[in-house]
């Protein structure tokens, strides 16, 4: 753990119905859920700043290695959503911190990566190196888009001489202008096969990140919103905190009840205009679903097999929210549930 998670853990991880405290903080992925690219996604800008007129903290908590804090909060800052470095995690800066608690000041590590990786370490008084002559402690792998061939041989010397390999982040690949192109995961996966090791990941979904930026702000219930099960909804799954997905991003509702009961999430948000009132509701426990659920004047039921919702539910965040539940039940006994009506997404 880091220095900051090693702390006396303030998060409560009871179930938010016997909790009673309200959700006191929000993590948020950032792409497909803040923004996609330079342009914010439609409902995130309202949303966080209504957070901000309430006083909830928050933070951004990014796979990316290779942007430093700064200039990921510049970014959001852009959009219109006043944003410090102290309000970004990244994963270079976990990694750096379970380095910086493992080795003293001043150990050298082996870098495979760029600025954003670099810096993180350097900031927990580590000092980089990029050769074996150096007898580097540890070797710290981050995405680097201009990597060589002769970086990729060195990086794998350096592996096969049988010093600690960390890794920023398990994404393999990332949406490009034209295509899917390589992440970290991708060089990650290479480099095992070519050594026959494995390192250790810290990013999402590791808890590693969601703990790290918890602790920073010491939340009792903190919640982590972000678009894709396998990363966001799973790392804070694996935390203990309370997910909601949000439909703006990778995966849509039929994702969501197909997902296997570690990457569920909590609650299901249109989009982050939802999520003042989603926070302003979270102390309220809803009633548990039933074979056939009533929810004001929308069903829901299972019907052959098949998820069914009267067209009036179809709207309703809350209503999919506990028709997803009733079906995770069902499939939890060893059910089949197929989607029938449910919608792949739904709006504000």
């Amino acid at each position: 753990m880091t220095p900051v998670a090693n702390a006396a853990s303030p998060v409560d991880r009871r179930a938010p119905e016997e909790s009673g405290a309200p959700i006191d903080c929000v993590l948020f992925d950032l792409d497909g859920v803040v923004y996609h690219g330079p342009d914010p996604i439609s409902g995130a800008v309202e949303g966080i700043n209504v957070l901000h007129e309430q006083s909830i903290p928050v933070n951004y908590v990014t796979n990316n290695a290779t942007r430093t804090a700064e200039v990921v909060a510049e970014h959001i800052s852009t959009l219109g959503i006043s944003t410090t470095a102290a309000e970004v995690t990244t994963s270079a800066q976990v990694l750096a911190g379970q380095l910086a608690a493992q080795f003293p000041t001043g150990a050298p590590i082996y870098l495979v990566g760029t600025t954003g990786l670099a810096a993180a370490l350097e900031s927990e008084g580590l000092s980089v190196t990029h050769t074996l002559d150096d007898d580097p402690v540890a070797i710290a792998q981050g995405l680097d888009p201009d990597i060589t061939y002769q970086a990729i041989v060195r990086a794998c010397e350096a592996i096969t001489s049988g010093i600690e390999w960390w890794a920023t982040n398990p994404d393999f690949s990332m949406v490009g202008p034209r295509s899917r192109v390589p992440g970290n995961g991708a060089f990650i996966d290479m480099l095992s096969r070519l050594t026959g090791a494995q390192p250790t990941v810290v990013g999402k979904p590791s808890p590693h990140m969601m703990e790290f930026a918890a602790h920073r702000i010491g939340a009792k219930r903190p919640l982590m919103v972000g678009d894709r099960l396998d990363t966001d909804i799973e790392g804070g799954n694996s935390a203990g905190f309370e997910t909601a997905l949000v439909l703006t991003g990778v995966h849509n509702i039929h994702d969501a009840l197909r997902a296997r009961p570690g990457l569920r999430p909590t609650y299901i948000l249109p989009s982050l205009r939802g999520l003042p009132r989603l926070i302003a509701d979270s102390t309220q426990s809803s009633p548990r679903p039933t074979a056939q659920g009533t929810h004001g004047a929308a069903d829901w039921r299972i019907v052959d097999g098949e998820l069914r919702l009267d067209e009036s539910a179809h709207l309703e965040a809350s209503v999919v929210q506990d028709a997803l539940r009733l079906a995770w039940e069902a499939m939890d006994r060893g059910d089949d549930v197929a989607p029938g009506n449910l919608p792949r997404r739904i709006h504000d």
